[in-house]
């Protein structure tokens, strides 16, 4: 019997590296004749860039990823004969990839209780999640603690995916449901600072688990102050939080505390991935990607040098770009109370035709008002169940998956019609906090981005499969409305969106809706040739934009150098940065200012600190409120009331109706059950969106109205909100004395102005001992008579076809035919108090 692997091993053939050449060299592949061509130009791209430490790889889903990076692993292996490494996000991909591997030829190893002589060797690939080499135990080494591995590369698979993986394993949590006391003791330690900070009630009703209390963080100087208190604490603990004290025992100063009705949470401004030696020293790190078009989250989680990330290797074809018909109900011209009842009627009628039926949502609350014609998988189990079922056509639903953007893959007729209900904000306290800091700025716009994408790519997942997509949803609209917000998608999904906008303006009713979908669902010749030509246009002619990078290097590098000890650096940098760059938005600015803030304060310069927090707070009122507040800075004039209503309509290029979406979602916030904080910050939103000046003094200074609004440049609105009062509780003395501060607030700040004092109450009546002079009430039946005046007006210029010059001529005709200009609006909407009985 001849011995082929003896006769293998003799030949005198030199061993390829050429990945594409080792491709050849591999066994013929059961249903594979070759590799596609965006493979080849990206494995040819790789070659040539080989040597660069941090390379990120782009190839659509379904477009041969697994297979390019263990070709690419092969060839680290061959070249180099040392340890590479392969990290995939679950325990199932792992499974998918080593099975993929077995099925190529190409040698790869399982992470078990022990290393392989084979992978240490550098004669196989190992391949484990993320956790197995970043952990506080981690078998290949901790910085400080044990002798690290050395790999020769580590390929990081769907670095997209793990980027909320990587930041929940630096992260400590205490949760109240399992650790109810210790969550007590820690969030106690910090009851007196928010006192201090006069964020008490929001402090209580967080620890005491009311539902909807938000997030709070510990301001840096508390935690500074008290962080050694929470260390012991915590140390006698130590071995309920092993995979993560190891990194966070020395690095306090260098965290976040949040404190949530469901935990207290310790995490790192950024991941600690240095303390992973292996990871921190390797000299080739390859980071697989899905086609977004953001890569800041790849410096931001893995410290990777944002010149090389700025240079993705892709591919330039459309091949394993799937078929998206994206449709957005909230845009078409019915009316906005009919769109849910209109999907579920849709999302019954496609499901018995055989046509998987998926609806996403981002959390438990959102998922009940899809449960009276979908069933919702509530647990890890039933989501498993349920995909398969899909996959293998047992059902076709309609199933409701929560805040599962990513790990679930429907491919084929698994998912046909894919909704996404609702913006997907993320479920983390980190996630949360990071939305609430930077609502309506770049960086969340930027990681809203991705995860819509990502909950897109669950259905359709390569060339040759299809998919309608439905997005729903007064925030979500709004969001994709947004001229803005579509920059952050990538070419691809970006064309898809602006063919969806262009379909969804030309649909006019229930039944071309229907129609519509059908005609990709059935292969209509005519959608797939016009999606196939649009698409190729479109994308060819959008040009990506690189330049957040810049900032999250900055951030990146200012964080090593405070960890160093170096404040000092860490300002001058970023000082430089802010001044020197025109483009940041104001919210990202202060998060910079405020992180210089926290350098100064750590470096002990108390008065530099409190300076930039200043600074800070008054880019980003969303930020730490400083100790000592800024002086109040009066708002400007605010000019020509139809030119301030038109430009903010004007961020709506793509489609106007998008600005109605975000109309509807600000005023639904203004009723009595929503919270304080929400229905004051709904109404700032609502005088701006009626051409005014609108602040909230007391929010951000802790004087003045809940509300103000500048009509014109000699008039004003000083507003209390009471609209959580009982129906027929009367204004009685203290409100109406809290109304009163306000006003001489206001006489101070504007000596030149007039004012019109106003409680957003829920009737008109005081109680006998007020003497009521000019005060008045805007009562929620009048507040309802308000918005739906402006809503008419809006509707009318969202709807308008005309160019913006000519929709401000069109805005002043609609204002003077209204009762909106500000002297009529005050007769029109707000009306004198009347005494009760006491």
């Amino acid at each position: 019997m001849a011995d082929f692997k003896k006769l293998r091993e003799s030949k005198t053939q030199p061993t390829a590296i050429d990945p594409i050449a080792i491709f050849r060299r591999l066994p013929p592949i059961h249903g594979f004749n070759d590799i596609y061509t965006s493979q080849a130009e990206v494995l040819s791209d790789w070659f040539n860039r080989r040597n660069e430490r941090d390379l990120v790889i782009k190839l659509h889903t379904g477009g041969g990823k697994t297979l390019v990076a263990l070709l690419i692993a092969q060839s680290i292996l061959n070249e180099h004969r040392e340890p590479v490494i392969y990290l995939s996000p679950t325990v199932q991909l792992v499974e998918q990839t080593l099975a993929k591997a077995k099925e190529y030829n190409i040698p790869a190893v399982a992470y078990g209780k022990n290393f392989s002589e084979d992978f240490l060797s550098g004669k196989s690939v190992l391949i484990c999640t993320y956790q197995a080499l970043f952990n506080g135990n981690s078998r290949f080494g901790v910085r400080g603690i044990k002798q690290a591995l050395t790999a020769a590369a580590i390929i990081l698979d769907d670095a997209h995916v793990a980027f909320s993986a990587m930041r929940d394993i630096f992260t400590l949590r205490v949760e109240r449901t399992s650790s109810d006391e210790d969550y007590a003791s820690l969030t106690n330690i910090f009851r007196s600072d928010f006192e201090k900070l006069e964020k008490l009630g929001t402090f209580d009703d967080i620890v005491s688990g009311k539902p909807a209390s938000g997030i709070l963080e510990v301001p840096y100087w508390s935690w500074k102050a008290r962080s050694e208190q929470i260390r012991e604490f915590l140390r006698y603990k130590a071995d309920d939080y092993k995979f993560v004290w190891p990194f966070l025992r020395d690095n306090f100063s260098y965290c976040h505390c949040l404190i949530s009705q469901n935990a207290f949470v310790i995490t790192p401004i950024f991941p600690l991935v240095d303390m992973i030696t292996t990871f921190a020293d390797c000299p080739r790190r390859i980071f697989l990607s899905a086609t977004i078009s953001d890569d800041t989250a790849i410096v931001r989680t893995f410290d990777a040098n944002p010149d090389s990330i700025s240079k993705p290797i892709t591919s330039n074809s459309l091949a394993g770009v799937s078929e998206r018909m994206i449709l957005a109900p909230e845009l078409m011209p019915f009316p906005a109370d009919d769109v849910l009842k209109i999907l579920k009627e849709l999302v019954k009628e496609i499901a018995k035709k055989h046509m998987g039926t998926v609806i996403l949502v981002p959390s438990e609350v959102t998922a009940k008002q899809w449960q009276n014609v979908a069933t919702y998988s509530d647990s890890t189990e039933k989501v498993a169940v349920h995909v398969k079922q899909l996959q293998e056509g047992e059902s076709y639903g309609p199933f409701i998956f929560a805040n599962r953007y990513d790990g679930i893959d429907l491919p084929g007729s698994a998912c046909r019609l894919l909704i996404l209900s609702g913006l997907p904000r993320g479920s983390s306290e980190y996630d949360q906090y990071r939305a609430n800091t930077f609502a309506e700025g770049f960086e969340l716009a930027s990681t809203l981005a991705q995860r819509i994408e990502q909950g897109m790519g669950r259905g359709a997942r390569g060339y040759g499969d299809y998919c309608v997509v439905i997005v729903t949803g007064q925030d979500l609209t709004a969001w994709i409305g947004r001229s803005a917000s579509l920059k952050f998608l990538n070419k691809s999904t970006r064309a898809q969106f602006e063919m969806g906008v262009e379909i969804s303006k030309s649909i006019a009713d229930k039944q071309n809706l229907h129609d519509t979908i059908m005609q990709c669902l059935n292969r209509e010749k005519d959608w797939i040739e016009y999606h196939a030509e649009t698409l190729a246009e479109l994308t060819e002619s959008i040009q990506e934009d690189k330049s957040f990078l810049t900032q999250v290097s900055i951030e990146r590098k200012v964080f090593k150098l405070m960890r160093d000890g170096y404040f000092e650096k860490a300002i001058d940098k970023l000082e430089k940065y802010w001044q020197d760059s025109a483009e940041i938005d104001q919210k990202s600015r202060g998060w910079l200012k405020q992180l210089a803030a926290r350098a100064a304060y750590f470096w002990e310069k108390t008065d530099l600190s409190q300076q930039f927090q200043q600074q800070a707070y008054a880019d980003n009122y969303n930020l730490l409120r400083p100790q000592v507040i800024p002086p109040y800075v009066p708002l400007t004039n605010p000019g020509k009331q139809a030119e301030a209503i038109v430009n903010l309509i004007a961020n709506y290029k793509l489609n106007r109706r998008g600005y109605m979406s975000w109309f509807q979602q600000v005023v639904s916030q203004l009723v009595p059950e929503t919270s304080s904080n929400r229905f004051e910050e709904a109404l700032e939103h609502l005088g701006m969106m009626l051409g005014f000046h609108a602040e909230r003094p007391e929010k951000i200074y802790t004087k003045g109205p809940d509300v103000l609004w500048l009509l014109d440049d000699n008039l004003g609105l000083v507003i209390e909100a009471k609209s959580k009062k009982y129906e027929n509780n009367p204004l009685n003395k203290d409100n109406y004395g809290q109304l009163l501060t306000s006003v001489e607030w206001f006489k101070k700040e504007y000596p030149n102005y007039s004012c019109v004092p106003v409680s957003v109450h829920r009737n008109s009546n005081t109680t006998k001992s007020i003497v009521i002079n000019d005060s008045r009430a805007l009562t929620l039946n009048k507040l309802n008579q308000l918005i739906t005046d402006l809503g008419l007006i809006l509707k009318e210029l969202c709807e308008s076809k005309v160019t913006e010059d000519h929709l401000v001529i069109r805005c002043e005709q609609l204002l003077a035919n209204s009762k909106l200009k500000p002297e009529l609006l005050i007769e029109e909407y707000l009306v004198q108090f009347s005494g009760t009985e006491t």
